[in-house]
Protein backbone atom coordinates (compact mmCIF):
# COMPACT_ATOMS: atom_id res chain seq x y z
CA UNK A 1 0.00 0.00 0.00
CA UNK A 2 1.39 3.38 -1.06
CA UNK A 3 0.48 5.18 2.17
CA UNK A 4 2.27 2.59 4.30
CA UNK A 5 5.35 2.74 2.04
CA UNK A 6 5.36 6.52 2.36
CA UNK A 7 5.12 6.52 6.17
CA UNK A 8 7.86 3.90 6.41
CA UNK A 9 10.11 6.00 4.18
CA UNK A 10 9.72 9.26 6.12
CA UNK A 11 9.80 7.55 9.52
CA UNK A 12 7.49 10.10 11.14
CA UNK A 13 3.95 10.38 12.40
CA UNK A 14 1.54 11.82 9.84
CA UNK A 15 1.11 15.09 11.77
CA UNK A 16 4.89 15.59 11.84
CA UNK A 17 5.45 15.30 8.11
CA UNK A 18 6.52 18.44 6.22
CA UNK A 19 6.55 19.40 2.57
CA UNK A 20 10.28 18.55 2.29
CA UNK A 21 9.61 15.00 3.46
CA UNK A 22 7.13 14.45 0.64
CA UNK A 23 9.43 15.99 -1.96
CA UNK A 24 12.29 13.78 -0.80
CA UNK A 25 10.09 10.71 -1.11
CA UNK A 26 9.06 11.65 -4.65
CA UNK A 27 12.68 12.32 -5.58
CA UNK A 28 13.59 8.78 -4.50
CA UNK A 29 11.41 7.44 -7.33
CA UNK A 30 12.91 9.83 -9.87
CA UNK A 31 16.39 8.62 -8.93
CA UNK A 32 15.25 5.06 -9.60
CA UNK A 33 13.88 6.04 -13.03
CA UNK A 34 10.21 5.43 -12.21
CA UNK A 35 7.88 6.74 -14.90
CA UNK A 36 6.17 10.07 -14.32
CA UNK A 37 2.79 8.35 -14.45
CA UNK A 38 3.82 6.04 -11.61
CA UNK A 39 5.11 8.97 -9.55
CA UNK A 40 1.88 10.88 -10.18
CA UNK A 41 -0.17 7.92 -8.97
CA UNK A 42 1.88 7.69 -5.78
CA UNK A 43 1.53 11.42 -5.20
CA UNK A 44 -2.25 11.16 -5.66
CA UNK A 45 -2.40 8.44 -3.00
CA UNK A 46 -0.43 10.55 -0.51
CA UNK A 47 -2.54 13.63 -1.25
CA UNK A 48 -5.62 11.56 -0.53
CA UNK A 49 -4.11 10.40 2.76
CA UNK A 50 -3.46 13.96 3.91
CA UNK A 51 -6.87 15.16 2.70
CA UNK A 52 -8.51 12.48 4.80
CA UNK A 53 -6.44 13.57 7.78
CA UNK A 54 -7.64 17.15 7.37
CA UNK A 55 -11.29 16.13 6.95
CA UNK A 56 -11.23 14.04 10.13
CA UNK A 57 -9.60 16.85 12.07
CA UNK A 58 -6.43 14.89 12.77
CA UNK A 59 -4.42 17.35 10.65
CA UNK A 60 -4.71 21.12 10.45
CA UNK A 61 -3.16 21.40 6.98
CA UNK A 62 -2.34 19.33 3.92
CA UNK A 63 1.32 19.87 2.93
CA UNK A 64 0.89 17.66 -0.15
CA UNK A 65 -1.66 20.09 -1.59
CA UNK A 66 1.19 22.43 -2.50
CA UNK A 67 2.76 19.87 -4.87
CA UNK A 68 1.57 20.08 -8.45
CA UNK A 69 1.28 16.97 -10.58
CA UNK A 70 3.77 16.96 -13.45
CA UNK A 71 2.31 16.00 -16.78
CA UNK A 72 3.96 12.87 -18.08
CA UNK A 73 5.97 13.14 -21.28
CA UNK A 74 4.17 11.72 -24.29
CA UNK A 75 6.39 8.77 -25.18
CA UNK A 76 4.08 7.11 -27.68
CA UNK A 77 6.55 7.77 -30.50
CA UNK A 78 9.07 5.59 -28.67
CA UNK A 79 6.71 2.61 -28.78
CA UNK A 80 6.00 2.41 -32.50
CA UNK A 81 7.35 -0.45 -34.58
CA UNK A 82 8.20 0.00 -38.25
CA UNK A 83 6.19 -2.11 -40.69
CA UNK A 84 9.29 -4.16 -41.44
CA UNK A 85 9.81 -4.79 -37.72
CA UNK A 86 6.23 -6.05 -37.42
CA UNK A 87 6.91 -8.53 -40.23
CA UNK A 88 10.14 -9.64 -38.58
CA UNK A 89 8.32 -10.17 -35.30
CA UNK A 90 5.63 -12.30 -36.95
CA UNK A 91 8.27 -14.32 -38.82
CA UNK A 92 10.00 -15.02 -35.49
CA UNK A 93 6.93 -16.72 -34.00
CA UNK A 94 7.59 -20.28 -32.84
CA UNK A 95 4.38 -21.80 -34.24
CA UNK A 96 1.47 -21.15 -36.57
CA UNK A 97 -0.70 -20.38 -33.55
CA UNK A 98 1.77 -17.80 -32.25
CA UNK A 99 2.09 -16.26 -35.71
CA UNK A 100 -1.68 -15.87 -36.00
CA UNK A 101 -1.82 -14.30 -32.54
CA UNK A 102 0.69 -11.65 -33.59
CA UNK A 103 -1.10 -11.09 -36.89
CA UNK A 104 -4.48 -10.54 -35.25
CA UNK A 105 -3.03 -8.21 -32.60
CA UNK A 106 -1.59 -6.09 -35.40
CA UNK A 107 -4.20 -6.37 -38.15
CA UNK A 108 -7.13 -5.66 -35.82
CA UNK A 109 -5.28 -3.51 -33.27
CA UNK A 110 -6.54 -5.69 -30.42
CA UNK A 111 -5.84 -5.45 -26.73
CA UNK A 112 -4.54 -8.69 -25.20
CA UNK A 113 -7.77 -9.16 -23.22
CA UNK A 114 -9.76 -8.88 -26.47
CA UNK A 115 -7.60 -11.46 -28.23
CA UNK A 116 -7.71 -13.89 -25.30
CA UNK A 117 -11.50 -13.62 -25.21
CA UNK A 118 -12.01 -14.52 -28.88
CA UNK A 119 -14.43 -17.43 -29.49
CA UNK A 120 -15.18 -19.19 -32.75
CA UNK A 121 -18.75 -17.89 -32.56
CA UNK A 122 -17.40 -14.33 -32.76
CA UNK A 123 -16.52 -14.87 -36.44
CA UNK A 124 -19.29 -14.46 -39.01
CA UNK A 125 -18.49 -14.90 -42.74
CA UNK A 126 -20.00 -12.28 -45.04
CA UNK A 127 -20.04 -12.15 -48.84
CA UNK A 128 -16.50 -10.77 -49.18
CA UNK A 129 -14.88 -10.68 -45.72
CA UNK A 130 -15.20 -12.13 -42.25
CA UNK A 131 -16.83 -10.02 -39.54
CA UNK A 132 -15.36 -10.37 -36.05
CA UNK A 133 -17.25 -9.23 -32.95
CA UNK A 134 -14.84 -7.84 -30.37
CA UNK A 135 -15.80 -7.50 -26.71
CA UNK A 136 -13.76 -4.54 -25.48
CA UNK A 137 -13.30 -2.39 -22.39
CA UNK A 138 -16.37 -1.30 -20.53
CA UNK A 139 -18.39 -4.20 -21.98
CA UNK A 140 -18.51 -2.39 -25.33
CA UNK A 141 -18.61 -4.37 -28.55
CA UNK A 142 -17.38 -3.47 -32.00
CA UNK A 143 -17.23 -5.31 -35.31
CA UNK A 144 -14.00 -5.61 -37.30
CA UNK A 145 -13.10 -7.37 -40.55
CA UNK A 146 -10.47 -9.90 -41.59
CA UNK A 147 -9.71 -11.38 -45.00
CA UNK A 148 -10.94 -14.81 -46.15
CA UNK A 149 -7.27 -15.88 -46.36
CA UNK A 150 -6.65 -15.08 -42.69
CA UNK A 151 -9.92 -16.78 -41.75
CA UNK A 152 -8.82 -19.89 -43.63
CA UNK A 153 -5.54 -19.95 -41.69
CA UNK A 154 -7.37 -19.52 -38.38
CA UNK A 155 -9.64 -22.46 -39.16
CA UNK A 156 -6.59 -24.72 -39.30
CA UNK A 157 -6.00 -24.20 -35.59
CA UNK A 158 -6.93 -27.12 -33.29
CA UNK A 159 -10.22 -26.92 -31.40
CA UNK A 160 -11.15 -28.14 -27.94
CA UNK A 161 -14.23 -29.69 -26.39
CA UNK A 162 -13.45 -27.77 -23.20
CA UNK A 163 -13.87 -24.27 -24.59
CA UNK A 164 -14.98 -22.20 -27.58
CA UNK A 165 -11.73 -20.21 -27.38
CA UNK A 166 -9.88 -19.66 -30.65
CA UNK A 167 -6.43 -19.76 -29.07
CA UNK A 168 -5.69 -22.75 -26.87
CA UNK A 169 -2.98 -23.86 -24.47
CA UNK A 170 -1.33 -27.24 -24.94
CA UNK A 171 -3.89 -28.64 -22.49
CA UNK A 172 -6.83 -27.49 -24.61
CA UNK A 173 -7.78 -24.61 -22.33
CA UNK A 174 -8.20 -20.96 -23.24
CA UNK A 175 -4.79 -19.32 -23.59
CA UNK A 176 -4.27 -16.70 -20.88
CA UNK A 177 -2.68 -13.27 -21.14
CA UNK A 178 0.50 -14.40 -19.37
CA UNK A 179 1.11 -17.00 -22.09
CA UNK A 180 0.61 -14.29 -24.72
CA UNK A 181 3.19 -12.09 -23.03
CA UNK A 182 5.68 -14.97 -22.92
CA UNK A 183 5.32 -15.92 -26.58
CA UNK A 184 5.66 -12.29 -27.65
CA UNK A 185 8.77 -11.91 -25.50
CA UNK A 186 10.33 -14.94 -27.23
CA UNK A 187 9.48 -13.58 -30.68
CA UNK A 188 10.89 -10.16 -29.74
CA UNK A 189 14.17 -11.70 -28.59
CA UNK A 190 14.45 -13.87 -31.70
CA UNK A 191 13.65 -11.04 -34.12
CA UNK A 192 16.13 -8.63 -32.54
CA UNK A 193 13.74 -5.68 -32.52
CA UNK A 194 13.35 -3.28 -29.58
CA UNK A 195 13.47 -5.54 -26.48
CA UNK A 196 10.73 -3.50 -24.80
CA UNK A 197 8.21 -4.30 -27.55
CA UNK A 198 4.95 -5.79 -26.32
CA UNK A 199 1.46 -6.66 -27.50
CA UNK A 200 0.34 -3.07 -27.03
CA UNK A 201 3.12 -1.92 -29.34
CA UNK A 202 1.36 -3.86 -32.11
CA UNK A 203 -1.84 -1.94 -31.33
CA UNK A 204 0.11 1.33 -31.57
CA UNK A 205 1.67 0.15 -34.84
CA UNK A 206 -1.76 -0.70 -36.24
CA UNK A 207 -2.93 2.84 -35.51
CA UNK A 208 0.05 4.65 -37.01
CA UNK A 209 0.47 2.43 -40.05
CA UNK A 210 -3.24 2.53 -40.97
CA UNK A 211 -3.24 6.33 -40.70
CA UNK A 212 -0.14 6.55 -42.86
CA UNK A 213 -1.87 4.42 -45.48
CA UNK A 214 -4.93 6.65 -45.61
CA UNK A 215 -7.33 5.45 -42.91
CA UNK A 216 -9.54 8.19 -41.48
CA UNK A 217 -9.23 9.19 -37.83
CA UNK A 218 -12.94 8.50 -37.18
CA UNK A 219 -12.64 4.99 -38.61
CA UNK A 220 -9.53 4.32 -36.54
CA UNK A 221 -11.30 5.48 -33.38
CA UNK A 222 -14.13 3.00 -34.00
CA UNK A 223 -11.75 0.19 -34.93
CA UNK A 224 -9.65 0.61 -31.78
CA UNK A 225 -12.70 0.98 -29.56
CA UNK A 226 -11.65 4.37 -28.18
CA UNK A 227 -14.30 6.31 -26.29
CA UNK A 228 -12.92 9.68 -27.39
CA UNK A 229 -11.50 11.10 -30.60
CA UNK A 230 -8.94 12.95 -28.46
CA UNK A 231 -7.35 9.61 -27.47
CA UNK A 232 -7.08 8.46 -31.08
CA UNK A 233 -5.74 11.84 -32.22
CA UNK A 234 -2.47 11.16 -30.36
CA UNK A 235 -1.46 8.95 -33.26
CA UNK A 236 -1.67 11.84 -35.73
CA UNK A 237 1.43 13.37 -34.17
CA UNK A 238 3.59 10.27 -33.72
CA UNK A 239 4.94 9.66 -37.22
CA UNK A 240 3.47 12.36 -39.46
CA UNK A 241 3.77 11.72 -43.18
CA UNK A 242 2.98 15.33 -44.06
CA UNK A 243 4.33 18.58 -42.64
CA UNK A 244 4.31 22.22 -43.78
CA UNK A 245 8.12 22.20 -43.56
CA UNK A 246 8.11 20.33 -46.88
CA UNK A 247 6.91 23.52 -48.54
CA UNK A 248 9.90 25.58 -47.36
CA UNK A 249 13.32 25.61 -48.97
CA UNK A 250 16.34 27.71 -48.01
CA UNK A 251 18.36 26.76 -51.12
Amino acid sequence: MVSRQFLTFVGKELNEIKLDDILLWLESFQLRDFSQNTINNKLAAVKSLFSFGVKTGYLSANPAAMIKTIKAKEALNERILLEQEVKELIDAAESQRDSLILILLYILGLRISELVGLNWSDFQPTEEEIAVTIFGKGHKTRTLLISPQLWSELQQLPRSEKTEAVFLSRFGNRLDRHAIHRLIKKAVEKSGINPHASAHWLRHAHACHSLNHGAGIDLLMKSLGHSSLAVTSRYLHVKPSECSSKFLDLD
